[in-house]
């Protein structure tokens, strides 16, 4: 039966009139003026666990270092799918960080020096948390995601911390090395047991945080981000009693054979050297362990609340670190393999677990594997790749980039390094290979002290990377970060 048209439109009233008052007494804002709802978030799309380090090479035992102790990333690494050779685009904390969390190389960023925020270089782009947040997650970042927090992102976050910690030994010890110290390598031992250091107190925010959100059944994007073993060197007691004195010895250090001068540089080229190198090596181990034990604190938590079914977990350094190498190499800041190389591991819903991929793989992959993961379209300006395919079927034909900046004391320039790396080499330009080129043949050099550029028998090889180079883009013009010690206007100081 047909209603009259007057009780249509009465009814019709009364539908808009009733939805008006729900409205205003919510304190809602008008239809014009407020913000699209993001996207409703399916069962299909993961949680995402994101965890990134500050300053870790490879020295892990799931790597294959039979010293160094680190059970709880050994056992995320045997749950899911690790990458052997993944590269950092650029080998120090900013530059790295602007350009995973952007999913754009240094070369288009621009961003070559700490200070730079990434969204005051690329003011239009989706970050990669801002991107859950808009598909409807929980974002939270804790700890030294971007580069710190004046370098921040707020799109990205609903909630974000990284506070100077409760811990007075490693306060202190911050406050030495950055209050007009020398930048030579040091280590203490700290008296309690860590829970007020700033990794210790993040990890146990990001560990409350999985059992809020849990809780709440609300998706999140939980990103943790830990500062160790980034000098100084300071952790608990047991960690170094992990490495009893004597135990760890430094490794040989091989003559070097025609490596350009150039390359030998890093941040902290000039200062010098720790009082020991074993020591300082102990010191860097004991503090892998401890950010090891913070680190299982969360996949504790993930145990309890049964989330490994439906969390994705990634796991990787912003660049690595030398440890004395190379005739006394320090920190980052170089185009060495133990300085762009990082551990690189997923695991959780949807990774096969205990698989190791030796495909050369980039940092910038990690924005695109996340997202194709979580079942969602890459927003459009990525310029990495998703490595989802390669946790089955890994090729053999892959190769990475990465940049650094060095600095020419005797011109006072910035001179570019622009690397190339495939399966079973590295090649580096210094100034377009002006200022010298490298060439390191891993199956005979895996740690890189024989330059063989000008070598005939690899005439062909050196060929192609140099080809791969000159068709890659060229680096945005940038100010370029300077080892302090060498830089007239220290303008690497923090």
């Amino acid at each position: 039966m047909k209603l009259p048209l007057l009780r249509l439109l009465a009814l019709a009233l009364l539908v808009v009139t009733a939805g008006r008052g729900a409205d205003e007494k919510l304190g809602s804002a008008p239809p014009a003026a407020a913000s699209p709802r993001p996207p409703a978030v399916s069962a299909a799309n993961p949680n995402v666990l994101f965890v990134v380090v500050d300053d870790l090479n490879l020295s892990l035992g799931c790597y294959g270092d039979r010293v160094v102790k680190s059970p709880h990333l050994d056992r995320l690494a045997a749950r899911g799918v690790r990458f052997d050779r993944a590269y950092a685009q650029y080998t120090l904390c900013n530059p790295s960080r602007a350009s995973f969390l952007s999913g754009r190389r240094p070369e288009t960023t621009g961003i070559y020096i700490l200070g730079t925020p990434v969204r005051t270089a690329l003011p239009a782009a989706v970050m990669l948390p801002q991107f859950f947040r808009q598909q409807g997650y929980y974002t939270a970042g804790v700890g030294k995601i971007f580069h710190n927090p004046r370098t921040s992102d707020p799109a990205s976050w609903d909630r974000y911390e990284d506070g100077a910690g409760e811990d007075d030994g490693e306060k202190a010890a911050i406050a030495a090395r950055y209050g007009g110290g020398d930048g030579r390598p040091r280590w203490s031992v700290l008296p309690g047991d860590g829970s007020k250091t700033r990794d210790g107190l993040n990890a146990r925010s990001i560990q409350t945080l999985v059992a809020e959100k849990a809780a709440e059944k609300k998706p999140f994007f939980l990103a943790l981000g830990l500062h160790k073993p980034h000098l100084p060197w300071t952790a608990p007691e047991r960690f170094f009693d992990l490495y009893p004195d004597g135990s760890v010895n430094a490794p040989a250090d091989p003559a070097m054979r025609d490596i350009p001068a150039i390359a030998l540089q890093t941040e902290l080229s000039g200062f010098e050297q720790p009082a020991t190198r074993a020591g300082a090596i102990r010191a860097y181990y004991a503090c892998i362990s401890f950010i090891d034990h913070q680190l299982g604190l969360v996949l504790d938590e993930l145990d309890r609340r049964d989330l490994w079914k439906n969390t994705l977990v990634v796991f990787f350094s912003d660049h690595g670190f030398h440890l004395g190498d190379h005739g006394g190499l320090w920190a980052k800041l170089s185009a060495f393999d133990a300085s762009t190389r990082v551990p690189l591991i997923f695991a959780g819903a949807g990774v096969p677990a205990g698989r190791a991929v030796a495909t050369p793989v980039e940092l910038l992959d990690v924005y695109p594997t996340l997202v194709d993961l979580a079942g969602f379209a890459a927003p459009p300006g990525l310029e990495g790749r998703s490595l989802r395919p390669l946790f089955s079927n890994p090729d053999t034909s892959g190769h990475a980039r990465s940049l650094v900046y060095h600095y020419d004391v005797a011109g006072k320039r910035d001179v570019a390094g622009r690397t190339v790396i495939g399966p079973q080499w590295r090649y580096t330009e210094w100034d377009g290979g002006t200022a010298g080129r490298e060439f390191y043949w891993r199956p005979d050099d895996p740690a890189e002290y024989r330059n063989r550029a000008a070598d005939p028998a690899l005439a062909a090889s050196v060929q192609t990377a140099a080809a791969l180079l000159r068709a890659a883009s060229s680096p945005k013009p940038g100010p370029a970060n300077r080892p302090r010690a060498l830089d007239p206007d220290g303008r690497a100081k923090k």
